[in-house]
């Protein structure tokens, strides 16, 4: 417990040290926040994600969600106490933001804290351990530290600084005086949240990114390069001892990108070559559609998609000037690439972690609000998701539906309907019924009867060894080649965390 007390507290605290060097030098603050970011996502991607999923399953990836949209109801809440408590009392919105991300971290070190305690007891495993939490919490410390240094001083950054060590050392307590909470179930579970609060510390770390100088990038990627460096030299100790769980990660998220890779591919030179004219229907999410689900699922989607999107002929309009194939294709890339990779990764977990279709009702219902909103974040990652859930045992009737809908979902479709206000529920709910029919429809006739052999078949190989894959699928590492050599050649252009943001903006038209 001692031990698990002065790990948790001592990695807050160097990270105050770090926010507060970083005051005096701009540069080091920005280096920092990629450290940071690199180093969570690290973490959750080589230490929590192998560790949760094989054991949890489908009720990991929810705890998951839960710990994702805790800091989302923190700050719902902050924000109806925010105009008359909070900016009553002079706080600014960028001083709510900062309290919101300290409350979650505080959260985030009780849970690891509890953690900490039951995992360094077990033999063998305390290195791996110790290099992941200074990995992740020290600079995780720093990037949550870092907005007090400007609406609020260094004293209060200090403090917030040890409050979270002092969470951390609660938390190891915590676990003394109550012993069921480190141990079983419940350990499970704050890990799992703890996975999902991470990630939305790293969402929140996403943003644009300027660089005055080439020097300047160049230090932002070795920044990155740190951070999971020393995040992956903790999955390294694992895998010595416990090399399942990342290692079938990994090559299942292999597997699923091999099987991907060439409809993206020719999908978006497709794409690019019909902009001018064809700009709103995603080619290569149909082409990995005919892969994935079978010609009937791919076309019947096409026309549910079309059909749905009529209502918004803005979101129809072909772009009035077009530009070369080569710059569409490279902008279609580092636009769609962070969202695909993201949800190649979500579906990669789902695969992992289900045998079946679950019967129970919450989490049938979490699974299909997944789609939507994958769907409404990339049409071709969605398929990804829906495929392995219809492989599954998911009614490919339902899952069509589904990503059908998810795309009217969006910011920017929502918009153009709005200036219609007085029409706009109607058409919605026109919609939702015209989608639901279609889901029905197309059960109730047998049309979609081959999808679901369709996708255990293209996707059969991501179990395998990876030299295997590689030798069955040579036009997916070609083509996969090809994806991510350009989406890197952007990633120099955007930065490491600049490169994601559309993730955090959201999806537009390209």
């Amino acid at each position: 417990m001692i031990h698990a007390a002065a790990l948790a507290g001592f990695s807050a605290l160097l990270g105050g040290v770090i926010a507060l060097a970083a005051q005096r030098r701009p540069a080091l603050l920005e280096r920092t926040r990629t450290f940071a970011f690199a180093a969570a996502a690290g973490v959750v991607a080589f230490h929590l994600l192998p560790e949760v999923l094989p054991s949890q399953g489908l009720s990991g990836l929810l705890w998951m969600a839960a710990g994702f949209a805790l800091p989302w109801a923190l700050e719902s809440f902050a924000r109806v106490l925010g105009p008359r408590v909070l900016r009553g009392r002079g706080l600014s919105t960028l001083r709510v933001s900062a309290e919101v991300g300290f409350a979650a971290l505080i959260f985030h070190s009780v849970v690891e804290g509890l953690a900490l305690v039951a995992a360094l007891a077990q033999p063998g495993g305390k290195l791996d351990l110790q290099i992941a939490i200074v990995a992740h919490h020290a600079p995780l410390t720093a990037a949550v530290v870092l907005p007090f240094l400007d609406v609020a001083g260094p004293r209060a950054a200090a403090i917030r600084a040890l409050l979270i060590g002092a969470a951390g050392v609660g938390g190891a307590v915590l676990s003394g005086a109550l012993p069921g909470l480190a141990e079983g179930e419940v350990l499970q579970a704050a890990t799992a949240v703890t996975a999902g609060v991470l990630l939305h510390v790293v969402a929140d770390e996403i943003r644009a990114q300027r660089f005055a100088s080439p020097i300047d990038r160049a230090l932002d990627f070795g920044a990155c390069l740190g951070g999971l460096l020393v995040a992956g030299l903790g999955a390294l100790v694992h895998l010595r001892e416990q090399p399942g769980p990342l290692v079938e990660l990994l090559r299942i998220f292999a597997g699923v990108v091999l099987a991907c890779a060439p409809a993206v591919l020719f999908g978006s030179i497709a794409f690019a070559l019909l902009a001018s004219r064809t700009r709103f229907f995603r080619w290569d999410a149909f082409l990995l559609a005919v892969v994935l689900l079978g010609p009937a699922a791919a076309i019947a989607w096409a026309g549910l998609t079309l059909l749905l999107s009529l209502p918004v002929p803005g979101f129809l309009r072909a772009r009035e000037t077009p530009r070369p194939v080569f710059a569409e294709l490279v902008a279609i890339v580092r636009q769609r690439a962070p969202s695909l990779l993201t949800l190649t990764v979500a579906a990669a977990g789902l695969e992992v972690s289900m045998e079946s279709f679950p019967t129970a009702l919450v989490a049938r219902a979490a699974l299909l609000v997944v789609i939507v909103l994958a769907a409404r974040l990339d049409e071709a990652g969605a398929i990804a998701i829906a495929a392995v859930l219809v492989g599954k045992g998911l009614d490919p009737g339902i899952a069509v539906a589904l990503l059908a809908l998810g795309p009217l979902t969006r910011s920017a479709v929502a918009r153009a309907m709005a200036r219609r206000l007085a029409v706009a529920r109607a058409i919605l709910a026109v919609e939702v019924v015209v989608a639901v029919g279609a889901a029905r429809l197309l059960s109730g006739s047998g049309a979609l009867a081959g999808a679901q052999a369709a996708a255990r078949h293209a996707l059969h190989d991501v179990r395998n060894a990876f030299a295997a894959q590689v030798t069955a699928a040579p036009f997916g590492v070609v083509a996969a080649t090809i994806l991510v050599a350009v989406a890197l050649a952007t990633l120099w252009s955007e930065g490491v965390r600049g490169w994601f943001a559309p993730l955090r903006h959201g999806p537009r038209t390209v």
